[in-house]
This record gives structure tokens, sequence and C-alpha cells, in this order.
């Protein structure tokens, strides 16, 4: 059965490490100003008085009083860390955690899994293919690469991809799709996850394909060389 996803993560998590009236506060004013919506979580910041909000991967910081909201992204100046995507790589990881290899095109390694890519993709998009070329050094480096659709790019794009996730064979369908292949003669009426893979696109704030995450939530967009995301997967940076 493929996942099905709404706005905002059905599965919220726990309210934690905030003072009660901090969290009282915050969640009255919210439900104000996003009505709709429901809170994954309230956490407290390393900046006195200021709270993380977290709706689905959008992240808020709202001072202790419920009062102010201030949007952006929160750097430790003497680490240079930077605060807001170390939180939302977390929530990355955990939503591409709970896929199933069976709702993707999954290509695993003949070897040992060493870590996992996840690849947001377009049968249209030149750098996807370029990408789909550089499998090989991710197999042979023990990386499983998880594809996920994100049909944008030609009018054709959607078909192709539903074509792809009903094919016997998934794999062999998407490597002829990388080579310019229609897929004409596959029948793509079977049930796929399209929409809620857009919807897991929309939510991480996608503009265009490629589009990697990595197994610990870090996300990159555009081509990457094979080697820099290796490191990048290996090292857990």
């Amino acid at each position: 059965m493929f996942l099905k996803r709404t706005l905002p993560l059905a599965a919220a998590l726990a309210v934690f490490s905030t003072p009660l009236m901090a969290t009282d506060a915050i969640e009255e004013y919210m439900s104000r100003v996003i009505p709709d919506a429901e809170i994954d979580s309230i956490q407290s910041t390393p900046v006195d008085g200021i709270y993380a909000v977290r709706y689905g991967t959008d992240i808020f910081y709202v001072s202790g009083d419920g009062r102010y909201l201030m949007q952006g992204t929160l750097i430790d100046l003497e680490t240079r860390e930077n605060l807001t995507q170390s939180a939302l790589s977390g929530v990355r990881a955990d939503m591409f955690a709970a896929l199933e290899d069976s709702e993707l095109v999954t290509y695993a390694p003949n070897g040992d899994t060493r870590g996992v890519l996840n690849i947001f993709t377009d049968p249209n998009c030149p750098f996807c293919r370029d990408i789909h070329q550089d499998l090989p050094e991710y197999l042979a480096a023990g990386i499983k690469v998880r594809y996920l659709m994100f049909p944008v790019l030609g009018r054709d794009s959607p078909q192709i991809m539903d074509r792809i996730w009903c094919a016997d064979d998934r794999e062999d369908a998407m490597d002829r799709a990388k080579a310019g292949d229609k897929l004409d003669d596959i029948d793509g009426s079977c049930a796929t996850p399209q929409d809620e893979h857009m919807v897991m696109g929309q939510q991480l704030g996608l503009r265009g394909t490629p589009a990697l995450i990595t197994d610990s939530g870090q996300q990159m967009s555009g081509y990457q060389e094979p080697q820099v995301v290796i490191d990048r997967i290996l090292g857990g940076d």
C-alpha cells in the first residue's frame, strides 16, 4: 500500500522541553494565526525566551508569551551551525525512514548497504539523467538509491512516471525512461503514489529536480558530483 500524507504531518511529535505556561501561551496565539493546522512540536532554543514551533517542515520562532513571531533561519555564530537546518534534518530523516522500498523505484547495492540516497526525479530532467548515469558509482560505494516522483517538466512527465511505477520491472522501466523512452508499451493506469510524492516535495520546498535527500536528512538541489554526495552520506555531514 502506498503511503498517504496530508499537511500537516499526520503523526505529530510530542511537545517537550518547554515550560507549560509558555506552551499554553504559544498554542493559544498560534491557533489564532494558523487555525487550521496542528502544531507538531514546540521546543526551546538556545535563545532565552524564544521557542521553535514546527508545523511539518516549517519552523517559526515564537516568544514565550506567544505574542511575537519570527520567521527565518537561526544560526549559532560561535559554532556556525544552522540550527534551523539541523532541526529539519531530523524531520526529513524521519519522513524518508517511514517510506518502504516497495513504494519507490529502488536500486540496491550487491553487498552491504552503507547508506541511502533518496532522489526526487523527473523523466524529462537532463540533470536527473546525469545522476542516473552515476548509479554504478553510488552502488559500488554501498549506497542504496531510491527514486520518488516529482514530474514537473514536460506535459508527458506525469504519465511516464505512472508507467514506470506500473511496470512489472520498475528499475528496467526507469532505465528506459532515463534514456528517453516514453514507455508507450506500458499501461500506466494502476494506482501510484504520485500525488503523495508531490505533496512530500512541496512540504520540502522543492522547486525542481533533481532533489537529493540523504538518510540523515541532508537536502541538496541540482546535480551533485557523486563523490561529494557519497562523502556526505558516509560521513554523516
